[in-house]
C-alpha cells in the first residue's frame, strides 16, 4: 500500500491548505466567474461578490477545523494515498454542505436543499481541485529532493574540537544523543550494541550546525537526539517530557518548543 511522505502531516503543510484553498476559491469565483457559478451564486440578487465571499469564509472555517483536526489525529501515524484522498473529497463535501446550506437561506428557500447543496458540491470540486492537486504535487516533489539530499545513515560523521582537530569519527546510524557540558559536548553513541560516550570539547552551537545534516535535532536546549533511536516520547515525573531510546537506559528529556517536530519525524 501506497502512503503519503512525512511533509504531508506537518503543521506548516495544513497551514498552506488553510491558506491557498480558500484564497484560490476567492480569486478564481472573482476574477473568472464561471457561468455557471455566477447564475447560482447571483441569482438576480447582484450580490455575487457578496456570496462568493461568504463561501469562502466558509470554505476557511471548514479547512482550517479540519485541518487542525487532521494534524493532530494523524500527525504520528502512517497514512494511505487512498485514506489521504477520502479525507480531500470529505473536506470538500463538508464545505458544499455548509455553502449549500448558506445559499438556500439565502435564496429564502425557494430551491430544495439537497439541490442547493449538489449544485455546491459541483462548484466546490470543479474549483478546489486545481489548488489541491498543485499542493499534493508540490509537496511529493519538494520530499522527493530532500530524499535525494539525503545523507545516507550509515555515513561517517567527523567531530573536531574546537581547534578543528579531528577527535571521533563514528557512523551517523551509530549516534544515540548528544548533550552539553559547559565548553563541551557528551556524545553517546553505539558500538557493537554498547552504549558508550564521548566527551569533546566543542560549542553545542556548532556541533549542532555539524549533526544536522545527519538527521540529527535538537529536542532540548541542551540535547541533540537521533529521531531513528527514539523507541517512545512519554512525561516522566512532574509532567517533564522524555524520550526513550532502544538499548539506552537514559531518559533524554524533550522541551515542549521541539516535541512536535521530534514527534513528526517518528
Amino acid at each position: 500500500m501506497d502512503y503519503i511522505p512525512k511533509i504531508f502531516h506537518r503543521f506548516a503543510c495544513q497551514i498552506w491548505h488553510m491558506t491557498v484553498i480558500p484564497a484560490f476559491f476567492f480569486a478564481f469565483l472573482l476574477v473568472y466567474s464561471p457561468s455557471r457559478s455566477y447564475a447560482f451564486l447571483e441569482a438576480g440578487r447582484g450580490l455575487y461578490a457578496f456570496d462568493v465571499t461568504m463561501c469562502m469564509c466558509i470554505v476557511l472555517g471548514c479547512i482550517s477545523v479540519s485541518r487542525v483536526a487532521f494534524y493532530y489525529i494523524w500527525r504520528k501515524r502512517s497514512l494511505s494515498l487512498i485514506t489521504y484522498s477520502a479525507f480531500c473529497v470529505g473536506e470538500v463535501t463538508i464545505m458544499s454542505l455548509f455553502c449549500g446550506l448558506y445559499m438556500w437561506l439565502m435564496l429564502h428557500r425557494s430551491i430544495p436543499y439537497m439541490s442547493a447543496v449538489g449544485t455546491m458540491l459541483g462548484i466546490c470540486t470543479t474549483t478546489l481541485i486545481y489548488p489541491y492537486l498543485t499542493l499534493s504535487l508540490a509537496l511529493y516533489l519538494t520530499d522527493s529532493k530532500s530524499r535525494s539530499e539525503e545523507v545516507p545513515k550509515d555515513t561517517l560523521v567527523r567531530f573536531p574540537d574546537s581547534q578543528q582537530r579531528m577527535k571521533l569519527v563514528i557512523a551517523s546510524s551509530a549516534i544515540l544523543y548528544i548533550e552539553a557540558d559547559e565548553n563541551y559536548v557528551r556524545i553517546h553513541y553505539l558500538e557493537s550494541g554498547v552504549e558508550k560516550e564521548f566527551l569533546l570539547r566543542n560549542s553545542m552551537k556548532k556541533i549542532d550546525e555539524l549533526v544536522s545534516r545527519y538527521g540529527l535535532v535538537r529536542c532540548h536546549r541542551s540535547f541533540l537526539i537521533n529521531p531513528s533511536h527514539v523507541k517512545m516520547l512519554k512525561k516522566g515525573k512532574e509532567g517533564v517530557l522524555q524520550a526513550e531510546l532502544d538499548e539506552c537506559p537514559a531518559l533524554v528529556p524533550v522541551s515542549k518548543r521541539y516535541y512536535d517536530n521530534l514527534a513528526s519525524l517518528l
